[in-house]
């Protein structure tokens, strides 16, 4: 079967019919989270996997460079996906479960906030982290698809795209990453916030 421009309408109107049913109140929630967390000074840590792995590196990247204002303090923010020589010695010694807690059992601080990325919701060892960060005090944005899974119920704060397929719920929480970018450079550059 050859890829015709049907089925590349077909994909954009998947997209466009995610995005269409997004909850924008929850998106100013989260970004508001985000903001809190840099008016406190506190750390704000991401992490995924497989292409949220990706997309958690790219929001860190964003969130720490593309928020910077000359005489303004920056945002604190990490990937936990990010150093693959702790990542791995975690995984292989500790399960892969555990990749995530056992970082923030040395960087969490009560009031830091996770960003954690699943398209199912239920990702073990984002479950886990955000388990963790909310038994010691701390705040987690979840950022799902499909049906919520677990991270639904566990997060202060849940974009949920309702879609079924992981596609979709990628590039829409790419899209968000622009969002809370974008929210952030504009508190920071008028001078808000910390």
């Amino acid at each position: 079967m050859d890829y015709t421009a049907d089925n590349v309408r077909a994909y954009l109107e998947r997209v466009r019919a995610m995005l269409a049913t997004l909850d924008t109140g929850a998106v100013a929630a989260a970004a508001g989270v985000l903001l809190e967390a840099y008016a406190g000074g506190r750390t704000v840590f991401v992490c995924g996997n497989g292409g949220s792995a990706s997309t958690a590196s790219h929001m860190a990247a964003d969130l720490g460079k593309n928020t910077v204002a000359p005489g303004r303090p920056r945002l604190r923010v990490l990937s936990l996906n990010d150093n693959m020589a702790w990542f791995s010695a975690l995984a292989n010694d500790l399960g892969y479960e555990n990749v995530f807690v056992e970082q923030m059992e040395n960087l969490l601080q009560p009031g830091d906030v996770l960003v954690a990325l699943s398209a199912s919701g239920d990702s073990a060892n984002v479950v886990r982290a955000a388990e963790f960060a909310r038994a010691h005090g701390g705040r987690v944005v979840a950022l799902v698809g499909f049906t919520g899974g677990r991270l639904l119920a566990l997060a202060d704060v849940a974009v949920h795209l309702r879609c079924d397929a992981y596609g979709p719920v990628e590039d829409g929480h790419l899209i968000l990453t622009h969002v809370f970018t974008d929210a952030i450079r504009a508190r920071i550059g008028e001078g808000g916030g910390a």
